[in-house]
């Protein structure tokens, strides 16, 4: 907008005061015309800037010297040197989602110069001893070569000046030396976006890095792979991605949405060539269907930091599918499946509900348990947004009753009085949970904790039945 932004959230640099302001989200410049008056055009997101990629390849200039030179930029899907959609290799994009799994991820990294990123980098490769130890000073002398800037730099800086555009740079290097004997990938997000010298081709901060490096090889194509590298950078679901990641498997589910959305394209047939013009159309109903943008509320152990917050997610999720999920079990398909369900959440309450009779003296038996099932799961079913969760009574609720029953017997209190004020408690207890958003912490339960608890129930059960036949044994002698 072209309301003033807080003085708190915008800063400049001195380096490049007269072309570009520093604001929100961290890293996103905008360009602006005139040095008398400052201009801000920020959003409150990372969404609606362009992200600018340069891609940069080793290479050895006349003097047989090695530096780093420009093969490529990117804004948005487009590459600049030809002003098309970029056609990938699907082998690249593989092979980058490998490296990138066993790669070197540092988020939010605290340095202000090449240098320090670069020995940063060095030291995490070391660490998980994905370079070995002698090569560490041949890679950092590397990673620091020089950058040669072509002629259109000028032009470049211009033409974003010109369009006024919202833009977060982004470098990527790709190349291979005969030191490594394996592929290494690095991604870099900065804490804060800073002024690299010569690494870009326009005078901006830089807020993301990627550096890839590796033997050569016939069977790595590093160009390939840096030009996947920009072109996922350049999408803008992977953007959102890389602002808010916070872990490497973050950034692995940004590269498996990118492939989600991705078509391939067989090996045309040369005779045939007009099939082709089917692909566009094919392409634009794949990402109409499956195209959403990235949120960090998709992930549904991930505090929201509000009220009711993960409540509001699942509902927002979940509803959507809530029609599909009742129309597609009317579909005669699903009988067996439906008939299979339903004996499924009635053979433990037929089951269970024996036995709970027994151990409350009758108070609650077969046809109490099986009324309560049904209510439940019939309510459950249509507020819960989730139809195919079958509700059913277990095991671990059996040894609670028998032993809230023992304990109301013993202190003399009404059973089923007892229980109404549990289901009180409950409802109240959720509610707390539901607000807090205390489901999150589900994610600390492991299966081992789920077998010890398992192995606990197991054990009762096999007591009671030594149990009852200890006392039924006089009786049969």
């Amino acid at each position: 907008g072209s309301s003033p932004v807080p003085a708190q959230l915008c800063s400049s640099s001195a380096a490049a005061l007269q072309q570009v302001q520093f604001c929100w989200p961290p890293g996103c410049w905008v360009w602006t015309r005139g040095a008398d008056r400052t201009r801000y055009s920020c959003r409150s997101g990372p969404v609606g800037f362009q992200m600018f990629v340069q891609l940069k390849e080793l290479v050895m200039d006349q003097n047989q010297d090695l530096q780093w030179r420009e093969s490529g930029r990117w804004t948005g899907s487009e590459d600049q040197e030809t002003a098309h959609i970029v056609p990938l290799s699907v082998h690249s994009l593989l092979v980058l989602q490998k490296l990138l799994s066993h790669g070197a991820v540092l988020l939010d990294l605290q340095q202000s110069s090449l240098g320090g990123v670069a020995q940063q980098v060095v030291e995490r490769l070391l660490d998980g001893e994905q370079v070995r130890a002698g090569d560490g000073d041949n890679l950092l002398r590397t990673l620091l070569l020089s950058h040669t800037q072509s002629h259109q730099s000028k032009e470049i800086n211009l033409k974003l000046q010109n369009k006024q555009m919202l833009i977060s740079p982004c470098a990527v290097t790709a190349g291979s030396v005969g030191f490594l004997d394996r592929p290494f990938l690095a991604f870099v997000r900065l804490q804060e976006a800073v002024l690299l010298d010569s690494v870009l081709e326009v005078s901006v901060p830089v807020r993301f890095l990627f550096l890839l490096l590796g033997p050569p090889t016939a069977s790595l194509e590093y160009h390939q792979i840096g030009r996947s590298v920009s072109t996922l950078m350049a999408d803008q679901v992977f953007q959102e991605a890389a602002y808010r990641a916070e872990s490497q498997q973050d950034l692995l589910m940004a590269v498996d949405r990118f492939l989600e959305r991705s078509v391939l394209l067989p090996p045309p047939d040369a005779s045939r060539e007009e099939l082709l013009l089917s692909a566009p159309r094919f392409q634009g109903e794949t990402l109409q269907n499956s195209l959403v943008p990235f949120k960090s509320a998709e992930a549904p152990l991930r505090r929201s930091g509000r009220l009711f917050g993960g409540l509001i997610q699942d509902v927002t999720r979940r509803y959507p599918q809530y029609l599909s999920d009742i129309q597609d079990a009317l579909n005669p398909q699903c009988m067996a499946a439906i008939i299979f369900i339903y004996f499924a959440a009635l053979s433990p309450a037929i089951t269970f509900g024996g036995l709970l009779g027994e151990k409350t003296e009758g108070l609650i038996g077969v046809s109490e348990l099986i009324v309560a099932t049904a209510m439940q799961g019939i309510v459950f079913s249509i507020l819960g947004a989730q139809p195919l969760l079958v509700i059913g009574f277990s095991g671990p609720l059996l040894v609670f009753e028998e032993a809230f029953y023992t304990f109301c017997k013993d202190n003399d209190i009404e059973y089923l009085t007892g229980r109404v004020w549990i289901g009180f408690w409950l409802v109240l207890i959720v509610f707390i949970t539901v607000a807090l958003e205390g489901s999150i912490l589900v994610r600390f339960v492991s299966r081992f904790t789920q077998e010890i608890f398992s192995f606990l129930i197991s054990l009762i059960f096999i007591y009671e039945t030594f149990a009852k036949l200890v006392k039924v044994s006089p009786g049969a002698c």
